[in-house]
């Protein structure tokens, strides 16, 4: 049987966000270049005045957006280990939590009924043997689950950060769309872009502080390592580091 959920449902929404930040940006940086051929083409009936005033709105746009690109950039340089973190979240518990816990009530169910009938020593060792057993398991199956649960706490960060930022960049495309449209005649022109300027400052100031924001939460994430560290360096179960023995030769 399938199970319920998997890395590909997890990792769908990071691919789609990412797929949109590419996008949004090659439409973004076309249509901000679009609105600057058409100052270019009324240059000669704006007037020097006019002409400030817009170069001056157009060089917050492209502050906006280099700003927004250079996250961007950061994002695409570690989009394939975020992938991979998702993937390995799902590895520890598929792969060592799952098959690991159905040992646990087989390390203490006799193969053979006439070990219910065991006294003495030997069925005192047998008993101790096999409660270290069943408690190594169940501690493997804590650690693989804590495991997990951090590699994955530290990709979700990692998608909550790229989804915020695609909207940014959609957002930030739309806003440059409309401007082209409405700088459509020298009369519209230092309006739109008026308006340009001031609706993409306050959408990336919003946008660059919900990523703070998620920011935050990714180092908090990785805060935790302390914990990981704990729980892996535990060996109260786990002699060692190693399996408990259950025959010594």
């Amino acid at each position: 049987m399938a199970p319920p959920r998997s890395d590909i449902e997890y990792a769908e929404p990071f691919r789609k966000a990412f797929e949109e930040i590419r996008t949004g940006l090659d439409r973004a940086v076309e249509e901000f270049n679009k609105i600057v051929e058409q100052v270019k083409d009324w240059a000669w009936l704006l007037g020097g005045a006019a002409l400030w005033w817009i170069k001056s709105n157009l060089d917050a746009v492209r502050d906006g957006l280099q700003k927004i690109m250079d996250r961007a950039r950061y994002a695409f340089d570690h989009e394939l280990p975020v992938l991979s973190l998702i993937t390995t979240s799902f590895t520890w518990v598929d792969q060592v939590k799952g098959p690991v816990s159905e040992l646990s009530f087989t390390t203490t169910e006799p193969r053979d009924q006439n070990l219910a009938k065991w006294t003495g020593d030997t069925a005192l060792s047998y008993r101790d043997k096999a409660a270290k057993q069943k408690a190594a398991v169940d501690e493997t199956v804590a650690k693989a689950e804590f495991i997990s649960q951090w590699l994955f706490k530290i990709a979700q960060a990692n998608i909550d950060y790229a989804v915020e930022l695609a909207k940014v960049v959609t957002g930030l495309a739309g806003k440059l769309i409309q401007a082209g449209v409405a700088a459509t005649t020298v009369i519209d022109i230092p309006w739109a872009i008026d308006t340009l300027a001031e609706s993409i400052g306050d959408l990336i100031e919003d946008g660059l502080n919900n990523l703070l924001t998620v920011g935050e939460r990714f180092v908090a994430a990785l805060g935790d390592v302390r914990d990981l560290a704990t729980q892996v360096g535990d060996h109260s179960k786990l002699p060692g580091g190693r399996w408990p023995e259950a025959v010594r030769g």
